[in-house]
């Protein structure tokens, strides 16, 4: 009987450990999803450490370029440099790809991140705001 119990406890054990609900936190790390923003304006509310992705449609045919500008708490912040994925190719020209922002919360604080467009000609144009309120864990 003893025996028996062993066996059924061994099956368990190995059902769970091949479902995943026995998973261990590293293995659960590598799935975490990142929030990803598409519209603007939002807000989101992050505790330091968290990161989120910014992703806007872009063109970069057009001869615009897009920048970001944080003001507020700044230091609540890092902002890395948007990074332009053309689309995939459709045969069609002029067609729009995104640019990727991966914002980071840094320290407690209240920051917003303006996209702002500058044209061919120099003018500058903000296209929207992301207002990132840094929590205390």
């Amino acid at each position: 009987m003893r025996n028996s119990w062993k066996a059924i406890i061994a099956i368990t054990a190995a059902v769970f450990m091949t479902t995943g609900l026995l998973a261990s936190p590293a293995s659960a790390a590598k799935n975490d999803t990142t929030l990803v923003v598409t519209q603007l304006p939002a807000q989101v509310r992050l505790i330091p450490g968290e990161s989120i992705a910014l992703s806007l449609s872009t063109n970069a045919t057009t001869g615009y370029t897009w920048d970001t500008k944080v003001t507020g708490k700044a230091t609540s912040v890092k902002v890395k440099q948007g990074v332009y994925a053309a689309p995939a190719a459709t045969g069609m020209v002029g067609v729009p790809g995104t640019t990727l922002w991966r914002i980071t919360a840094k320290s407690v604080g209240k920051a917003v991140v303006t996209v702002v467009t500058t044209s061919p000609g120099g003018a500058k144009n903000n296209v929207g705001k992301l207002t990132v309120i840094v929590m205390a864990k």
